[in-house]
């Protein structure tokens, strides 16, 4: 009986130790995501601050951690900056690039993923090395070109050279969600009668609706938020947000207050985006697209 008792005892101290290092374990694990994530999402809450601020408070040492809020510098940038035009141009080159890389994009990735096509896998490797290549190497030839043929300064001009940058993209992604799809599902709607081009629209692109919406996020991320060869191939016209944002720092000479203002807007369309799209977007990246 002594002995059974103490048997007892001695798996319970086991089961408490076990239960006190997994605790230890989770606690430093969320410790760990905590730092991480404070170091960045810092920059995001000095952002925000400093846009709240006055210039004297910006620059006062030491810093100010209270301090009252003011929407100023956002009203400087939608009023000072002919915010409405550049938004419209952004909006206009973003979604047009992405519909375009979509539209194209789509049917490569699903003949790579169902035909048998001579040398596949090198086709499919010769639209990523478009990737590779960095925007600045083709930034002077490409602005030597639309100087040439009238694409500069142009919506035109920058969807083009956007829809090239973000098809291997749109190829690659959708190649993978396609690859899930059980092919056995489109052999049996052919069965039933069904063409191909009806199996496609009617069955295999429902099943990848998550995926074409986390393609289309990160696509219209990338386009969004591209600098280099907006700056290089537009003028006036065709600005677009990122490139204005420098044009306005630079007319007033950093000011810090209204460009964060500035970023915060220009970053806050892509978040509400995403927030709207959240659960198409976690369960196409996490969950793949057939349950």
């Amino acid at each position: 009986m002594y002995g059974s008792n103490k048997k007892d005892s001695k798996a319970l101290v086991s089961q408490r130790g076990h239960a006190f290092k997994r605790a230890l374990i989770i606690f430093g694990i969320y410790l760990a995501l905590l730092i991480v994530s404070a170091f960045f999402f810092y920059p995001i809450f000095f952002a925000i601050v400093t846009s709240l601020q006055k210039r004297a408070e910006i620059f006062t040492l030491p810093p100010k951690l209270i301090f009252t809020p003011s929407i100023t510098n956002y009203i400087k940038v939608v009023t000072m900056w002919k915010f409405d035009a550049y938004f419209m141009n952004s909006v206009i080159i973003s979604t047009a690039s992405v519909i375009g890389a979509l539209l194209l994009g789509i049917p490569c990735a699903y003949i790579l993923s169902r035909y048998d096509i001579p040398r596949k896998m090198d086709i499919a490797f010769i639209i990523l090395s478009f990737r590779f290549l960095p925007p600045v190497a083709i930034a002077i030839p490409l602005y030597i070109l639309y100087t040439k043929i009238g694409l500069f300064d142009t919506h035109l001009g920058l969807i083009l050279i956007y829809i090239i940058m973000n098809l291997p993209f749109v190829v690659w992604i959708m190649k993978g969600f396609f690859d899930e799809v059980p092919i056995e599902l489109e052999e049996a709607a052919q069965i039933d009668g069904y063409s191909r081009l009806h199996v496609f629209f009617r069955f295999t692109l429902p099943l990848v609706a998550r995926g074409i919406s986390a393609t289309a996020l990160f696509c219209l991320l990338l386009t969004w938020n591209e600098f280099g060869l907006a700056l290089v191939l537009t003028g006036i016209n065709a600005r677009t947000l990122p490139v204005q944002a420098l044009q306005f720092v630079a007319s007033l000479g950093l000011d810090w207050g209204a460009l964060t203002a500035a970023a915060i807007i220009i970053a806050l369309p892509m978040i509400i985006f995403g927030i709207i799209i959240r659960n198409y977007l976690v369960r196409g990246l996490t969950l793949g697209v057939v349950k």
